[in-house]
């Protein structure tokens, strides 16, 4: 383990404290998976790695729940981890303010590239608006100006 944690640290991987305000759960989430999913760790191994990263409030929530999770439930994977970490970070309000600006989002005075490379970042929020290619070619075209949707 120590040599997967000099290797994952190297990889400068974000940190989450839990309370900063601009900090976002999601983000956080996704940066750890990506270096944890190219080192090619086990499901424990990115549990402790990713954890490891949690700092102040959020460091004493993980132990808090760590300690008062039944052995009986199993070993902790990174799923349940990622999902305990959303359900108490990210919370309801949060993620309906952002699938709200992803249907909300359109072009306005942004060029096109603009607009798509948001579009793409915002529709983690929303994944079941975009799952099928067809729904999600039409939410984008719905945002796009209106004068690009005449041509």
């Amino acid at each position: 383990m120590d040599f997967c944690l000099r290797d994952f640290s190297r990889m400068n991987p974000p940190t989450f404290y839990g309370s900063k305000v601009d900090e976002e759960p999601q983000e956080f989430i996704d940066e750890v998976y990506k270096i944890l999913h190219a080192m090619g760790v086990s499901s424990s191994e990115k549990v402790e790695l990713a954890t490891y990263q949690l700092k102040d409030v959020d460091q004493t929530l993980y132990v808090q729940w760590r300690d008062k999770r039944s052995l009986r439930g199993g070993p902790v994977t990174w799923e349940i981890i990622k999902a305990t970490f959303l359900d108490r970070l990210f919370y309801r309000d949060m993620r309906k303010e952002k699938v709200t600006k992803f249907i909300n989002l359109h072009q306005g005075g942004k060029s096109v590239h603009e607009y798509y490379l948001e579009f793409i970042k915002m529709s983690k929020y929303a994944p079941s608006m975009v799952s099928d290619p067809t729904d999600q070619m039409n939410h984008f075209f719905m945002g796009m100006s209106e004068d690009l949707q005449m041509e």
